[in-house]
Parts: C-alpha cells; structure tokens; sequence
C-alpha cells in the first residue's frame, strides 16, 4: 500500500497505529531491519499470541511485509513511504513520555536522540547537523521542508563511492522526530548511511536504531564535512 487515496483509508491506517504494541512494533522496525515475530515479541515484552494478532492487523494494513525463508519468517516495514509515516508521527507527538521510567531506559532515549537510524537513513542530532553542514558547503539546498542536490553535491556523492540514481528525485527531506528540523532522506539518505556503516565510520549500537561514530569516523567527518560529529552524536545528560 504505496497511497493512502481516502479519508476512510486514513482512519483504518490511524486506527490500527493507535494501537500501543502496534505502534512499538513500527518503531522497532524503523531500524531497517527483518525481525522474528519471537524477537519482536521478547523486545517489546508480549505473549508470542499477542505478538501474532498484533503482525496479523499490521500486515493486512500494509504497514509491514513478511520475508520467508525455509521454516523462518521475518517481518520489516512495508518501505520507506511507511517509515516517513511513522517518523512523522513521532515528530507530531514528541518526545515526552506518560509515566516515569528507569534509568537504563533514559539512557537509550538519549542515544537515540543523539544518533540512530531512521529506516534507512541517519537521523537524530548527527542526521540534522549533517544536513547543516552539506547546506553549509553548498552540497545540497534546502528551502523550508524541500532539499535539492546541487551539482557539486552529486559530484561530492559520487567521490565517496556512493551512486545515485538519475531517474527520480535523488534526496528528500525528513523531519526528525526528536529535534523537529529536517535530515537527509531518499536514495542519498539510504545511500550515504550504507556507506558510512561500510566504511566503519559510524556503527551501530544499543538499542538498535542507536549509531556511534567510530574514532575513524571522527577524522572522516572533519575532513569530509568540517563537523565535529562525534561530540554532536554523544548522548546528552
């Protein structure tokens, strides 16, 4: 389900996101990653029966896609039109949260905050200052939620080994759910962070979606980009 044409399409998709585990669902799978219906189960700590009737609603809503392989199956979000979906409503809602929480949990949050993938892409502080520092350098220009990549910024794109296609839009713009300013979405989004988990510049970490910016990322930022990405990707108290 690439489009939502209808009002009624709308509020089946909103009903079945409104759903608590459901919702955790989506935002695990926001890593990018294929899941167990039994890891999903253990990470958001439900019954494997709650966890099948929670994957049952979200798979006939087109919001996630099983992969079979053999006796196994995995489930991942149904593309990138859903990851923008959820992203957006992260963004829409906050990052606040209605009870207290432990400490180990505060922790996670602010890594996330800090550096982690959205989907596909590098998102949090690091994806917005990347964002900034490539508009700075006249890679990419950026007016009010639109981004555009500029000549030098597609020659820039090719020097990191990073091919882009040349028959649809190269680069969106996302907004970012915990600083409310855009990263760097579409295929040089995916792109870029594909490579610079290749190129050992940025790894990830825990909890999942969470990145860290190797002591050999630190010199490619400041290189490449002028950024001092490792102090822009260190969780905050």
């Amino acid at each position: 389900m690439d489009v939502w044409d209808t009002g009624d399409d709308i509020s089946a998709l909103a009903s079945i996101l409104a759903d608590p585990t459901r919702a955790k669902v989506c935002v695990t799978l926001m890593d990018g990653c294929a899941w167990t219906p039994g890891e999903l189960a253990h990470q958001i700590d439900v019954s494997p029966q709650a966890m099948s009737s929670c994957l049952a609603h979200l798979e006939d809503a087109g919001a996630i896609t099983r992969i079979r392989q053999g006796r196994h199956h995995y489930v991942r979000l149904s593309g990138e039109h859903m990851a923008r979906i959820v992203e957006s409503l992260g963004a829409a809602a906050g990052p606040r949260r209605a009870h207290p929480v432990g400490y180990r949990q505060v922790r996670a949050d602010r890594r996330l905050q800090a550096a982690r993938t959205c989907y596909t892409h590098i998102a949090g502080r690091l994806g917005v200052a990347l964002a900034d520092a490539m508009n700075a350098q006249g890679l990419i220009e950026t007016s009010d939620d639109a981004m555009r990549l500029t000549l030098a910024g597609t020659a820039w794109f090719a020097d990191q080994g990073i091919m882009l296609p040349t028959a649809q839009a190269r680069i969106r713009a996302c907004l970012d759910w915990t600083e409310r300013r855009m990263h760097i979405a579409g295929p040089a989004g995916i792109g870029l962070c594909r490579r610079l988990l290749e190129l050992d510049v940025i790894r990830r970490s825990t909890p999942r979606r969470a990145l860290t910016v190797t002591p050999s990322g630190r010199h490619w930022f400041e290189d490449h980009l002028g950024l001092d990405a490792q102090a822009i990707a260190e969780p905050r108290p």
